[in-house]
C-alpha cells in the first residue's frame, strides 16, 4: 500500500480489483482521457485543483448573491412597517365610500379610446393627463368597480407611508423614519386621499421618492443622480402641475445645506423646460379651476389642521343609533383629533433640530489657537497689536477656518449617520417641503387668481409626519409607545367619518336608489349642470334606462365631460311625448333656469324634489296627467312633494 502525498487518503495496491463505478476507476478513466489529449500524468491533480477553485469560487458567488436577495426580499421594519399599515388602513371598507363626482370624472375619461382621451386633453384636464393613461390600463384590464379604482391609490399610499421611513432612515433617524411612516399612514386625511380614484396619492408618493433622490444629489452630485433627479421631478409634475413647486422647497434645502446649487439649478431648469408644454396647456384651461373661491383665515386655519393629519371639518361621524352631537360635542371632537397631538410632535423636533444644529455647529467651528497679544511681540504663533498687517492677516484666517468648519460639519450632517446632524438634516429638509408649497399657492390665490386647495398640497403631509416622528422617537421609548398609542385613538373618529356617509362631496347613492325605484324605462332625464352626466358612465345601470332628451353630442365625441346639449326648441319637441322627467344636480348649483326653465314648465308640472349629500333629483309630470293634477294639488295645499 502506497500513500499519496499532499495528505490523501492511501491509495489501494494496483493488483487490487477495481470496481467500475469507484472513484479510483473514474480517476483511471480521466487519466486515460487526458492522457490521450496530451495532458501529462502530473496535471491531472493540477486540473482537479484548478477545478476545485473554480468551483469554490461560484459557491462563494452562490452564497453572497443569495444574501443579497434575502436582503432585498426581506425590507427593513422602517419601511416595512409603515407600508403594511397603510396598506391595511386603505383597504378597509375601500368600496364603502360612494364615487364622488372628481372620481366619476376619472371613470369617464379611463373608460375612453386614447384618441378620445387625447380629445379631452385638449380643451379639459391636461394637467391629469398622466394619470387618466395610467387608470385608462387600470380599467381594461380590472374593470370600473370601487375597489378596481381605488387600488391604485391605496398602492400609492403604501409607498408614501413606506418612503417616509426610508427617508428617516436616508437622513440617519430611522426610529423617526419609522415613527413618521407609521403616522401618516394612520392620518385620517391620508386615508380619506387615499381611498379616492384620483392622481394625488400617486402625487405623495412621488413627491417623497424625489425628495429621497434630492437627497442622493446632495451627497453625490453625480451626472446619473442628477438626471434621476430630473426625470421624477418631471414626472411628479405630470401627475399634479401644482406639485412642482416642491422644487422649490428642494431649492430651499440645498441653499440651506449648502449643497451643489449650480448642479441642482441646471437639472431643475431641464425638468422645467420637460413641463413647460403641459403649463402652457394648463393655463389655456383656467376654467377648471374657476369654481375655486378665495381663501379666507379660516382656510389657513384649516390647513394647518389638515396638514398635520385631520379631516378640518366639524362634521362629525355618525353612529347608528346615537343623536348626532350638539356644538360642544362638534367643537370637542374637532379638539380631539389628531392635529394638536401632531402640533406638538412637530415642534418638539423642531426644537430637537435646531439646538443639535446649533450644537453642531458650535462643535465644527473650533477657535483657532492664534493668541493676539496686548502690547506684547509673542514668539512664534503670536501676533502682538505692533504688527496690525498681521493681526488682519491672523483675524482673516481664524474667519475662515470658522466658515470652512461650518461648511463640513454641514456636509458631514447629510453623510453621516443620526446625531445632531441626522436632526438638523431633517429639519432642513422637512420645514421648507412643508411651507413652501402652500405659502405659494395661498399666495398666488389672494394676490391673483384662487388656486389654493387642500388637495394640490397633500404632497406636503409627509413632511409633517416625518417631523412629528422625529419628536416622537426623542421620547423614550415607554412614553413613545404611549403617545402612538393616543394617535391611533385619536384618529378613530376622523378614519370612521372618511368612511361614513359624509366622508365625500357627493354621495349619490340615495339619489341613485329614487331613480332605480321609481323611475320607468323611457322616462328623460336632463343634468344640471350638464357636467352631471359623468355619472352616466359610473352607473350605466341606473341611466342607461332613461332618456337624455337634452344631449345632442356625447362627452366622448364632444371632447369634454358635459357633452353637447340641444337648443330650447328641440328640447321642447322632445319634451311631446314624455310623461316623466327627472332633472338630477348638484346641490349648491343653481337649477333649471332661463329658457330652459320656461320649456319645462310649460309642459310639466314639479311633482317632487330629493337631495342627499351634494345631489338631488327632481320629478316632473306632464301637465294633463293624473298624477300631474295629484301633485298640483299637493302644491296648492301647501304640500312639498319630497
Amino acid at each position: 500500500m502506497s500513500e499519496r502525498t499532499g495528505g490523501r487518503a492511501a491509495a489501494p495496491d494496483a493488483s487490487s480489483p477495481t470496481p467500475p463505478g469507484s472513484a479510483r476507476a473514474r480517476t483511471g478513466r480521466a487519466r486515460m482521457f487526458l492522457g490521450r489529449a496530451g495532458v501529462p500524468a502530473g496535471g491531472v491533480d493540477a486540473f482537479r485543483a484548478r477545478a476545485d477553485a473554480r468551483a469554490g469560487r461560484i459557491w462563494t458567488f452562490l452564497v453572497r448573491a443569495g444574501a443579497a436577495a434575502g436582503r432585498v426580499r426581506r425590507p427593513s421594519a422602517v419601511t416595512a412597517v409603515p407600508a403594511v399599515l397603510a396598506l391595511a388602513a386603505g383597504l378597509w371598507d375601500l368600496g364603502g365610500p360612494p364615487l364622488w363626482r372628481d372620481e366619476a370624472a376619472t371613470v369617464s375619461a379611463a373608460v375612453r379610446t386614447l384618441p378620445q382621451t387625447a380629445h379631452l386633453l385638449s380643451s379639459v384636464d391636461a394637467v391629469h393627463g398622466l394619470y387618466y393613461a395610467l387608470m385608462h390600463v387600470v380599467v381594461g384590464v380590472f374593470g370600473t368597480a370601487e375597489v378596481a379604482l381605488r387600488l391604485p391609490s391605496v398602492l400609492a399610499g403604501a409607498l408614501a407611508a413606506a418612503g417616509t421611513g426610508a427617508l428617516g432612515r436616508a437622513l440617519g433617524l430611522p426610529r423617526a423614519g419609522l415613527y413618521g411612516g407609521t403616522l401618516l399612514a394612520l392620518m385620517p386625511i391620508f386615508s380619506r386621499y387615499v381611498q379616492e380614484a384620483r392622481s394625488y396619492p400617486m402625487t405623495t408618493a412621488l413627491a417623497v421618492g424625489v425628495t429621497l433622490l434630492l437627497l442622493r444629489v446632495l451627497r453625490s452630485p453625480t451626472p446619473a443622480a442628477l438626471a434621476g433627479y430630473a426625470v421624477a421631478l418631471t414626472a411628479l409634475a405630470y401627475l399634479n402641475l401644482f406639485a412642482f413647486l416642491i422644487a422649490g422647497a428642494h431649492g430651499v434645502v440645498v441653499v440651506l445645506s449648502r449643497g451643489p446649487l449650480a448642479r441642482w439649478a441646471c437639472a431643475t431648469a431641464a425638468s422645467s423646460v420637460a413641463v413647460a408644454p403641459l403649463a402652457w396647456l394648463g393655463s389655456g384651461q383656467g376654467a377648471q379651476v374657476s369654481w375655486i373661491r378665495r381663501p379666507e383665515a379660516a382656510d389657513v386655519g384649516r390647513l394647518a389642521v389638515q396638514m398635520f393629519g385631520d379631516l378640518g371639518a366639524t362634521t362629525p361621524p355618525r353612529w347608528p343609533g346615537l343623536a348626532p352631537p350638539g356644538p360642544l360635542g362638534v367643537a370637542a371632537l374637532t379638539a380631539l383629533g389628531v392635529a394638536p397631538l401632531a402640533w406638538g410632535l412637530a415642534l418638539l423636533g423642531l426644537a430637537l433640530g435646531l439646538v443639535n444644529g446649533i450644537r453642531a455647529a458650535r462643535v465644527a467651528s473650533p477657535v483657532c489657537p492664534a493668541k493676539v497679544g496686548a502690547g506684547e511681540r509673542g514668539g512664534p504663533g503670536e501676533v502682538g497689536v505692533d504688527d496690525p498687517g498681521a493681526a488682519m492677516a491672523d483675524v482673516g484666517r481664524l474667519g475662515a477656518d470658522r466658515m470652512g468648519a461650518a461648511a463640513r460639519g454641514a456636509v458631514a450632517g447629510w453623510r453621516g449617520a443620526g446625531g445632531a446632524g441626522g436632526h438638523a438634516a431633517l429639519v432642513r429638509v422637512t420645514v421648507p417641503w412643508l411651507l413652501v408649497p402652500a405659502t405659494v399657492l395661498l399666495a398666488a390665490s389672494w394676490a391673483a387668481h384662487p388656486v389654493y386647495v387642500f388637495r394640490y398640497v397633500l404632497c406636503c403631509v409627509p413632511a409633517a409626519a416625518l417631523l412629528a416622528g422625529a419628536g416622537l422617537a426623542a421620547l423614550p421609548t415607554g412614553v413613545a409607545v404611549a403617545a402612538l398609542a393616543a394617535w391611533i385613538g385619536l384618529s378613530v373618529p376622523g378614519q370612521l367619518a372618511t368612511r361614513g356617509p359624509d366622508g365625500r362631496q357627493d354621495d349619490p347613492r340615495p339619489v341613485l336608489a329614487l331613480l332605480a325605484s321609481a323611475a320607468r324605462p323611457g322616462d328623460g332625464v336632463m343634468f344640471v349642470p350638464a357636467k352631471v352626466r359623468k355619472y352616466v358612465t359610473v352607473y350605466p345601470s341606473v341611466f342607461g334606462r332613461l332618456s337624455d332628451i337634452a344631449l345632442a353630442r356625447s362627452p366622448e365625441w364632444d371632447g369634454s365631460f358635459a357633452g353637447r346639449e340641444v337648443g330650447p326648441r328641440v328640447l321642447a319637441a322632445r319634451l311631446a311625448g314624455l310623461r316623466t322627467l327627472w332633472v338630477v344636480g348638484h346641490t349648491g348649483k343653481a337649477g333649471l333656469t332661463g329658457r330652459r326653465l320656461d320649456v319645462v314648465t310649460r309642459a310639466f308640472v314639479p311633482a317632487g324634489r330629493w337631495t342627499s349629500r351634494g345631489m338631488y333629483a327632481e320629478r316632473y309630470e306632464a301637465r294633463g296627467d293624473p298624477r300631474a293634477d295629484a301633485a298640483g294639488a299637493r302644491g296648492a295645499a301647501g304640500g312639498t312633494g319630497a
